[in-house]
């Protein structure tokens, strides 16, 4: 069945100015953010599927749960707990966060998931276009959708998340370019996220 699939990974974990007890506080916190998050999104943290993956987190939601959660309420959550947990932060606990969502078949083999459309979200989180949305700026938080999930989606959202909040971009998908669109968590003009 069609899960949405959210893929996370720290900026910089493997930073040499980090040592492995920065690297467990900011995997716990990371994980402490996202359930947070996750659970006051509406989204049931225990009826997903969740893979470590050392800097980061693959969540598999579930087709009975809604894409749209994933965009909004969740986005803006996310955003908004990151930059909470930066203003108390040491420079080496800060958190900058990329991510990715997109929606596909999912099967759960033995070690793993070897799905194409994990795959497909794992090359999104990697991507230059996503990376460089973090190199050299202050923001703390970007999520490249799928163009399946802008179009489907995003592109339908009415709520503190619009379809102009996100940006089309491509990446290298494999041997093929993949259009996908951007979002960068921001503060709107009245103090709320976006």
């Amino acid at each position: 069945m069609n899960c949405s699939i959210f893929i996370t990974d720290i900026v910089g974990y493997s930073d040499p100015r980090r040592d492995d007890h920065d690297r467990m506080v900011l995997r716990s916190t990371l994980s402490r953010i996202l359930t947070d998050a996750f659970v006051e999104s509406g989204l049931a943290w225990r009826r997903c599927r969740h893979q470590d993956r050392g800097d980061g987190l693959l969540t598999v939601v579930p087709p009975t749960l809604s894409t749209s959660i994933l965009i909004d309420p969740l986005l803006p959550l996310l955003g908004e707990s990151i930059h909470r947990h930066n203003r108390g932060a040491l420079d080496q606990l800060q958190i900058r966060l990329r991510s990715a969502l997109h929606v596909g078949p999912v099967l759960l083999g033995d070690t793993g998931y070897p799905n194409a459309s994990v795959i497909q979200a794992a090359r999104m989180l990697d991507s230059d276009s996503l990376r460089c949305t973090l190199d050299g700026n202050d923001h703390t938080f970007a999520t490249m959708v799928s163009s399946y999930v802008y179009e489907n989606v995003a592109r339908h959202m009415r709520g503190a998340v619009t379809p102009d909040a996100f940006r089309r971009t491509w990446y290298q998908a494999g041997s093929a370019p993949a259009t996908s669109w951007i979002y960068v968590s921001r503060m709107t003009d009245e103090g709320g996220w976006q």
